[in-house]
């Protein structure tokens, strides 16, 4: 006998031990005298067929059934001898005390009419085509068919043994020999948009919205007449999930959406200025439920005709920022430091975020940023310089002092002679030049500026150098620098590009009696610090690398600034430790924390009297206690000169 025609007798006896009833009363007989013969001319009666189909169907479902039905395929794979006597025994057993076989042998009357039978909860697997009398005579032979191999078979076996057996729609004459042999395909997800956010596709759903409205509605009911904005902070905060200092700017945002004239300041405008339930309900269906919280705030910040944020647009923030928060209330006193925090604190959002300088960060810039986290972060925590992302202020005293040593003549600009001046004369003429001919500008200046313009930097270019040259760590400093170096600009710095750079350095360690290290030797060097594609080609992605990007500001020190480069090679054991010890510190955090004890220290020896220049730059920031000389364009009404005023460092 055959594998294959010993699997259909056991199977037409397993068919035979699982029939409870009678399909009808025109097929009459016992379950116990039903043969093949009897079966076949079943399906000859429509009605008796459904019924077997029916029993059949519920047989399949029992777990028994499917334990046994596996135990025969491994039995059979593993070359087994089958018991059909053991078999037969255990099926009719079974299906002696099955409780549907049960039921239906004793609920039934042989003599009664045929009943349509119900649907079964697992018909959908079944197509038109695919009755369990198809599945009986092809699915079940071919899976004990010759055509599986043996290696094909243990692979099967150990993923059945996972899974359990799935039953496939298919068509009639489609055989099932290769569907069996073959381990089926995971077909891949569709493609949706917004599909990893909640955006316009993917509002959100009918319980969360009616939980949602509920919430509104019980925060309005002490305020039948609406809220002020002071009542308002609740919702932005709690409901909305934005920072508190985003409340005032919220408040109107929404009074204007809703056809409200509201004035450009809280302070300047009508304190009984209200939003009603219905009116916050509105906007929120519109313009806050069908976005999730990343979309939400750049929705917030932006101005609703653009589709950017732009440097303007952080500025009412900013004003509730330093309003209210504990950390910036010592600067309530001095708008023009006020105004300088301000300015640092976009410049560097712009820095991280608005990673090609184009002046506008994008829905998708932002959410390859932290910038959510930040402001979330410094709304939580009462010392501002615990937040090292954008806000510190110890991180705006030491930009703002560094760039005041510089400026010798006041004027809130650099020429390159101050600037060659920066780090005790770290840096090399070449590349100062290169800095002011072709260094990445904030807010797309750069394209703007005219060859005169270029000769001078404004504070705003000096926090772009400053950043990128005492973190050489991050890919927004590497491509500062590699834009730099790369002078024919194709995306590939060689050894032609780098050596003009290199030659004031050999002249340099010449001057300072340090030993001077051939070219050659240094482009070897930094082929193996990098490993490029090929060698003496170092393109971008070389230095950005996760394994390389710690490492990667070397090459650039190598360059131009001899002192750092001295440093790496004679580089403290202690400094390594320290900063293994805090990982989640960047190279400028660190700067930033010693230079800012050693201003401070350099600040307390110096007389009370002594004072700083501040001009008012171009306006950008106008805090509630500016003077009226100034205003919000930026136009002085009185001389254009900078104040004088005390520095509260």
């Amino acid at each position: 006998m055959t594998r294959s025609s010993m699997v259909l007798e056991v199977e037409t006896e397993v068919v035979d031990a699982a029939m409870a009833s009678p399909s009808n009363s025109s097929c009459s007989g016992g379950p116990e005298q039903l043969r093949l013969s009897e079966i076949e001319s079943a399906h000859l009666c429509p009605t008796g067929r459904m019924k077997m189909e029916e029993l059949f169907r519920q047989w399949l479902n029992v777990e028994g059934t499917k334990e046994m039905i596996h135990a025969l395929i491994e039995d059979v794979r593993s070359g087994k001898e089958i018991q059909l006597e053991a078999l037969l025994a255990a099926t009719s057993s079974f299906g002696a005390h099955h409780p549907a076989a049960t039921g239906a042998a004793a609920g039934m009357d042989l003599n009664s009419p045929s009943r349509s039978p119900k649907r079964p909860p697992n018909y959908q697997h079944f197509g038109p085509s695919n009755s369990p009398n198809f599945h009986r005579k092809k699915h079940v032979v071919s899976l004990f068919g010759e055509v599986l191999h043996d290696a094909e078979a243990e692979k099967l076996a150990n993923q059945e043994r996972e899974a359990d057996v799935v039953m496939n729609d298919t068509d009639g004459d489609a055989s099932m020999d290769a569907t069996a042999s073959s381990t089926r395909k995971q077909i891949p997800r569709f493609y949706t948009p917004g599909e990893a956010r909640r955006g316009r596709l993917r509002g959100m759903s009918t319980d969360s919205l009616a939980r949602k409205t509920n919430d509104i509605d019980s925060r309005f009911r002490d305020y039948a007449e609406g809220m002020r904005v002071e009542d308002f902070v609740a919702i932005t905060k709690d409901l909305c999930g934005f920072p508190s200092f985003f409340n005032a700017p919220f408040f109107r945002r929404i009074l204007t959406s809703a056809g409200v004239e509201v004035p450009a300041t809280a302070e300047g405008g009508d304190s009984n200025l209200r939003i009603t339930k219905e009116v916050f309900q509105k906007y929120w269906v519109n313009e806050m439920a069908p976005y999730d919280p990343v979309e939400r705030f750049f929705r917030i910040v932006k101005q609703p005709a653009n589709d950017f944020i732009e440097r303007d647009d952080f500025a009412p923030f900013l004003h509730e920022l330093l309003k209210y928060h504990p950390g910036l209330e010592f600067l309530g006193g001095t708008p023009e430091f006020q105004e300088k925090y301000a300015l640092t604190a976009v410049v560097r959002i712009f820095y991280s975020v608005d990673r090609d300088s184009s002046g506008r960060i994008t829905l998708r810039k932002l959410r390859r940023s932290n910038l959510i986290e930040a402001f979330n972060c410094v709304d939580e925590e009462e010392d501002i310089n615990k937040v090292n992302s954008y806000f510190s202020y110890e991180h705006f005293y030491v930009l703002y002092c560094k760039f005041w040593e510089l400026d010798t003549d006041h004027d809130f600009l650099l020429s390159p002679d101050d600037l060659m001046r920066y780090g005790g004369h770290c840096l090399t003429r070449t590349i100062v030049d290169r800095i002011f001919e072709h260094g990445r500008r904030p807010f797309a200046r750069l394209q703007s500026l005219s060859f005169e313009d270029k000769k001078k930097m404004s504070y705003e270019d000096f926090i772009y150098f400053m950043l990128s040259e005492e973190d050489k760590s991050n890919p927004v400093s590497i491509r500062y620098w590699f834009e730099l170096i790369d002078t024919n600009e194709d995306g590939v710095i060689r050894a032609d590009e780098m050596r003009p750079f290199y030659r004031q350095q050999i002249h340099r360690m010449e001057n300072l009696g340090h030993e001077v290290v051939p070219f050659e030797d240094i482009l070897c060097q930094m082929s193996d610090l990098l490993h490029p594609a090929k060698d003496g080609e170092f393109q971008f992605k070389d230095f950005i690398r996760e394994d390389k990007i710690r490492v990667s500001g070397v090459f650039f020190n190598v360059l131009f600034n001899l002192g750092k480069f001295i440093e790496f090679e004679q580089r403290d054991p202690f400094l390594l430790r320290q900063q293994l010890a805090e990982p989640e510190l960047t190279d400028w955090d660190r700067y930033a924390r010693s230079e800012y004890a050693r201003l401070a220290m350099e600040e307390e020896g110096r007389e009370d009297d002594s004072a700083m220049d501040i001009d008012t730059m171009d306006g950008w920031y106008v805090s509630d206690e500016q003077d009226d000389d100034v205003d919000i364009l930026g136009n002085n009404s009185s001389s254009g000169t900078g104040r004088t005023v005390e520095a509260p460092f």
